[in-house]
């Protein structure tokens, strides 16, 4: 009866019977053997390490007993013991391909564990103790697959791990990472056997869907007695999900999943046990032309071991993360990523702690920019069976490279001061360039970064740049070009502002006072103001703008005249001097712009003596370009 469950995949139930088994004959190897099977095919590693141990206790290991022994020890991190026994194994089977990856295993442990702070990992609010797993990004929403929620359609269990079987939700991703407002997802699409993970081509509205090889009533088998995964299609109609027919490489004699559509929505990744792969199950790829998908090609022995690889996902900027327990690692599937170089993925790096953990960590993504996502994993403290992870990556290095050069000869401008600031308005890096004018900085990915060069002869300019799109230690380049400063004499304006919608530099104010009720220029006020005609007569671009106001005294329509005339008395004084008129404008404004809040005569004298004023401004139009001085100017 035990193996007649076992056989099915009811492993708990096999289980079980075993170890009733067990109780009637604690000197068989076979049966001892088959617990610690059972349980390794649900993942319960502390039980796989228990009675494999009680066989080797009892001289009747073989020697693939030992390898899984092996790992069943690195999986509870007993890293020192698991090296032993995999040297054991490693001179009983040296031919064996897995071998040469898992050996130095504590050096290696030690390498991925080197550096924690790289990665925020926090376990996130919707696990339940059942399973979650296959987060993906759709539009600003999470999808993922869940064996408990609310709208479950069934209750019926997935006898492998006696769980029931993986239902779609979605969600709203919270700013810490949590997924909130969860509902069903595309319940035209969901059957009453595992449904997911997914992926989504967000330009096209589609989506992919794993689920298990299901048909018109009943799930479908192979020879073996295997239900097998199957990858479907489907698309947006009025605003529901429906289902759109299946990846047409689709066997009802191996199992296709996992998959995941490229940023173009042409090529799709996804993991299958096809004859003619590297192991167990193999990553393979298929490009979407002419209406057809082509035949599935494997990513070869870089990416696929003997051993199984599967939950690929490509990134936005390329990137392809998967989950492997072929590789060597922390534990048992551990994530992986592979960077393309000439389209092909021919390097593969461990992502490392605490991404990767003793136990099965997979099923990993990212936001569009490649910085936040997810992950699933059974580690040691996990709620259920398998939880779902938040990760924020906090750094991945990427480089701004660029060169400073005259933007009139075109020569390289060495000793040019280089400031990097990020959209947080601060400066993280200042340098100068080389004597070829060139400069570098590595930044962190994911921000938006002003350049800025600044040159004693020269006018300061910046660029923007965008690191979104980039991989990790790729280049952006910029090129900037400074503008030669001809000084010209003329003083730094004291602020800017507009007239007629066009810059005004404001290069020197001064005010000037008249008799109550008077409007001619007092004998002081006229040393004050040739003073500024004097700088009118150096500086030929210079003009003046005059700005006549009253107190809020006695009545508004004779307040208004009196501010006109005085205005037009103090022009009057300005072009007698010998200055051209269209170099001046004047204007009163009357008790219509009060500082304060004085009416009429309730107020003070020095409130209304406040109000009670005549303002002459030196200025020039245009925007300033003086000397490294563009940031100190301010527009009020």
């Amino acid at each position: 009866m035990a193996d007649r469950s076992f056989d099915d995949f009811a492993f708990i139930e096999a289980i079980e019977l075993y170890e009733y088994a067990y109780e009637k004959d604690n000197e068989d190897a076979y049966i001892i053997r088959r617990l610690a099977d059972a349980n390794r095919n649900i993942g319960n590693t502390e039980e796989t390490e228990k009675w494999l141990k009680l066989l080797m206790d009892k001289r009747a290991e073989e020697p693939e007993d030992i390898f899984n022994y092996s790992q069943a020890l690195k999986s509870n991190g007993k890293y020192l013991q698991a090296e032993e026994w995999l040297k054991e194994y490693a001179e009983m089977r040296p031919e064996d391909g897995r071998i040469s990856i898992q050996q130095s295993l504590l050096d290696y442990v030690q390498f991925l564990r080197r550096d924690s702070s790289r990665y925020e990992v926090r376990r996130i609010n919707i696990n339940t103790t059942g399973s979650e797993i296959g987060a993906a990004f759709y539009r600003d929403q999470v999808v993922f697959s869940s064996t408990q929620g609310e709208g479950s359609l069934t209750t019926r269990k997935y006898q492998w791990n006696e769980l029931p079987y993986l239902n779609l939700y979605i969600g709203d991703k919270a700013p810490n990472g949590d997924i909130v407002n969860v509902e069903d997802f595309a319940p035209d699409l969901r059957t009453t056997y595992h449904d997911g993970p997914v992926s989504f081509d967000q330009n096209e509205d589609k989506v992919y869907i794993t689920r298990n090889n299901v048909g018109k009533r009943k799930v479908s088998k192979d020879a073996d007695g295997v239900v097998n995964l199957k990858i479907l299609f489907g698309g947006i109609e009025e605003g529901e999900w429906e289902y759109r027919g299946e990846f047409s490489h689709n066997s009802d004699n191996y199992s296709t999943g996992h998959p995941s559509i490229d940023k173009s929505g042409d090529v799709l990744y996804f993991t299958s046990d096809m004859p003619g792969g590297y192991g167990g199950s193999d990553i393979y790829f298929s490009t979407f032309s002419g209406g057809y998908w082509s035949d599935p090609i494997n990513l070869g022995p870089e990416v696929n071991t003997t051993g199984d690889e599967s939950f690929p996902y490509i990134s936005n900027d390329g990137l392809l993360y998967f989950s492997s327990d072929g590789h060597g690692g922390l534990g048992g599937l551990d994530v992986f990523f592979s960077i393309p170089e000439g389209g092909v993925f021919s390097t593969v790096e461990n992502m490392g702690y605490p991404v990767n953990s003793p136990k099965d960590d997979f099923s990993f993504t990212l936001d569009e920019i490649g910085m936040e996502g997810y992950f699933a994993s059974d580690r040691t403290g996990s709620r259920g069976s398998d939880d779902l992870f938040y990760l924020r990556i906090k750094y991945i290095p990427v480089i701004i490279r660029g060169i400073v050069k005259d933007s009139e000869t075109d020569e390289v401008l060495p000793d040019t001061k280089i400031s990097v600031i990020n959209e947080y308005a601060d400066t993280i890096f200042v340098s100068t360039t080389k004597t070829d004018g060139q400069f570098e900085f590595e930044v962190n990915k994911g921000m938006e970064y002003i350049i800025e060069a600044d040159n004693q002869d020269y006018y300061l300019n910046e660029v923007v740049i965008q690191t979104d799109d980039l991989r990790m230690n790729d280049e952006a380049y910029a090129e900037i070009l400074l503008e030669y400063v001809v000084d010209d004499g003329y003083p730094e304006p004291i602020m800017m502002e507009e007239e007629d919608g066009e810059p005004l530099q404001i290069l020197q104010i001064e005010y000037i006072d008249f008799d109550f009720g008077g409007t001619d220029i007092r004998q002081n006020e006229a040393q004050t103001l040739d003073d500024l005609i004097a700088l009118l007569l150096e500086f030929p671009e210079m003009e003046i703008r005059i700005e006549s106001h009253t107190d809020s005294q006695g009545d508004d329509d004779e307040n208004m005249l009196l501010s006109k005339r005085r205005a037009k008395a103090t022009f009057d004084y300005i072009i007698s001097k010998g200055i051209d008129q269209s170099r001046v404008r004047y204007a009163g404004y009357g008790e219509t712009q009060l500082l304060n809040d004085c009416v009429n005569n309730d107020c003070t004298e020095e409130e209304r003596a406040a109000n009670n004023r005549t303002i002459v401004k030196v200025v020039r139009k245009g925007e300033y370009k003086g000397n490294r001085a563009k940031r100190s100017i301010f527009y009020f």
